[in-house]
């Protein structure tokens, strides 16, 4: 990656010694090791390099081995320790999300579309399941979504929006 063009995605700690970084326009991601010597000197070691995943402004997720995020729009599960491609969803090739947001609740990915629908994703490597989608704002949101409680909100520079989700109760 170079200095050339602009990285908004967030770093991704894993494990405490390895950051997952990803960035869009053709840059693709990197699992990078960071250790420290007996003096405190740190090092930085490439442990893979991919472009399986290439996120310009939207947060990724990292759970059970997996790392979900929008790949320039489109939804893409990558393996953790190799950075290979697991699964990627091209079916409306980079318009079904866009550049949104991606939270985890619970083994549920919420996705904050850039047209502001909401989604609600299995998170699972075995393959994309939409549970369900709804319309939630009317135009461009890069935002990411937030959860308290029960309370779903969401918002652009022009709405804002609380749903009630339902809660999952234990048998």
């Amino acid at each position: 990656m170079n200095d050339h063009y602009p990285k908004c995605a967030e770093p991704l700690v894993l494990d405490g010694d390895r950051v997952f970084l990803s960035a869009d326009y053709g840059f693709g991601c990197v699992m990078l090791h960071l250790s420290a010597d007996a003096s405190g000197t740190l090092a930085v070691t490439e442990v893979w390099k991919a472009r399986t995943l290439k996120s310009q402004l939207s947060n990724m997720i990292a759970r059970d081995g997996c790392i979900y995020g929008l790949d320039d729009g489109d939804l893409a599960c990558i393996d953790a320790a190799t950075g290979a491609g697991k699964w990627h969803d091209e079916r409306a090739r980079g318009q079904r999300y866009g550049h949104g947001q991606v939270l985890l609740a619970g083994d549920v990915l919420l996705i904050q579309s850039e047209r502001g629908s909401v989604a609600l994703v299995e998170a699972s490597p075995s393959g994309l399941h939409e549970l369900t989608a709804m319309p939630a704002l009317s135009s461009k949101t890069w935002n990411v979504p937030a959860i308290a409680g029960e309370y779903l909100l969401v918002r652009n520079d022009l709405e804002a929006v609380c749903y009630r989700l339902p809660v999952r109760r234990g048998n």
